[in-house]
């Protein structure tokens, strides 16, 4: 009984001795920002290359580069902190609080308050900056949740749909991780779709797409931050290729199975094909590989035509250049082409004719070209008779 009561009071002592909560979950006020902590998972840094989260020097120098801090500092300095919209905290009731939403933000804060953490991350702070700007900074508006995903909603409209978006491939990293986390308690494509206002397409588009992309990673066939191209993951080329038929075809990948794609869209047997389109795509620095995708408009559609063409493929696979495989497509048509082309030309000359002053290198390009003329027009005879029999 003595060891009953000796827990009874011990535990009426805590109770008594626990100190209340800065804010409570649900809540919104004004708190100290020192509080105040980077969200180490934030989707913003989720942008397919490695960015270090082990401080926040690092943390504070990947925003640097991808979220145009200079701009917000700018602002702050110029008109204060306008505390318009609280930024979205997770913790415990004392702190220190997480900030899932507004660490871009809460960087400019960091920094403003501290010259020589700006120093340490290499940023410019505007001279002279004023008590009030440093006092505006001192305490803001938060609302404390209590997990991350009672913020999810709020957090994707804005970030997908909504006036602070985010690039493609962190939107897509973001939607992909609710669905797969939720999708076991019913949550479908068309929900997120619905709760972030963007359409069902995209967002089908997006999370089919980070799937496959994932599937390529954990077999170790491919990595974002090994892309030829050391610019900004373009995470479009992958979506809108498996957007398109030659490419679902070619990876063998189901009818409709982006609806509810799984884990591994891709069948076993074609795994080798996702790691060939990937390179098609993206290249591969540590083989000296470059993209055959130059610009995603003609290029990944004629990509496309070659992968569902056996002669054109075989060209690629030899390493010829894309237009060289895809002459093997359109051939008939970009002869034609060249083929106008150089006669247009050739009236420009003719126009200009009376300009010739004799020079005798000149002559001998007319009689290399005439040379060429009678080749060309030799030729599309005999193939021309060929075809008539």
């Amino acid at each position: 009984m003595a060891n009953t009561s000796s827990s009874n009071s011990t535990k009426k002592s805590v109770k008594e001795h626990r100190l209340p909560a800065i804010i409570d979950i649900g809540e919104t006020k004004p708190i100290d920002t020192s509080l105040l902590e980077f969200d180490k998972k934030n989707p913003r840094l989720m942008t397919g290359d490695d960015y270090s989260v082990v401080d926040d020097i690092a943390i504070i120098t990947s925003y640097r580069e991808i979220a145009a801090l200079d701009e917000l500092i700018t602002s702050i300095c110029s008109n204060e902190y306008i505390d318009l919209e609280p930024l979205i905290v997770i913790g415990k009731d004392t702190g220190p609080f997480v900030v899932l939403e507004g660490n871009r933000r809460l960087a400019a804060i960091k920094l403003i308050s501290n010259p020589k953490l700006a120093a340490d991350c290499k940023i410019s702070l505007p001279k002279d900056i004023s008590a009030g700007v440093r006092r505006s900074i001192e305490k803001v508006s938060v609302h404390r949740v209590a997990k991350a995903t009672d913020a999810e909603a709020f957090i994707g409209f804005k970030h997908i749909n909504g006036p602070h978006r985010w690039d493609a491939y962190a939107k897509a990293k973001f939607v992909a991780a609710w669905y797969k986390r939720d999708r076991d308690t019913g949550l479908t494509i068309d929900s997120i779709a619905r709760q972030t206002g963007d359409t069902n397409n995209t967002i089908r588009a997006y999370i089919g797409s980070v799937f496959v992309l994932n599937q390529a990673e954990n077999a170790n066939l491919f990595e974002i931050s090994n892309r030829y191209n050391k610019t900004r993951f373009a995470f479009s080329h992958l979506y809108t290729a498996l957007g398109r038929k030659e490419y679902v075809n070619f990876l063998g990948l189901e009818k409709g199975w982006d609806t509810e794609p799984s884990d591994t869209p891709v069948p076993t047997k074609n795994i080798k094909k996702l790691k060939e389109t990937l390179e098609y795509l993206y290249g591969s620095r540590r083989d000296d590989k470059k993209p055959l995708i130059e610009s995603q408009n003609p290029d990944l559609k004629h990509l496309g035509e070659c992968l569902a063409n056996t002669t054109a493929l075989a060209r690629i696979r030899s390493g010829d250049m894309l237009n060289v495989a895809y002459a093997e497509i359109d051939g008939p048509r970009l002869f034609g082409e060249a083929l106008i082309l150089a006669n247009a030309k050739l009236e420009r000359v003719i126009d200009l004719l009376p300009k010739f002053d004799g020079d005798k290198a000149l002559l001998i390009v007319a009689s290399d070209l005439l040379t060429r003329a009678e080749t060309i027009a030799t030729m599309m005879s005999k193939i021309s008779s060929r075809h008539k029999k």
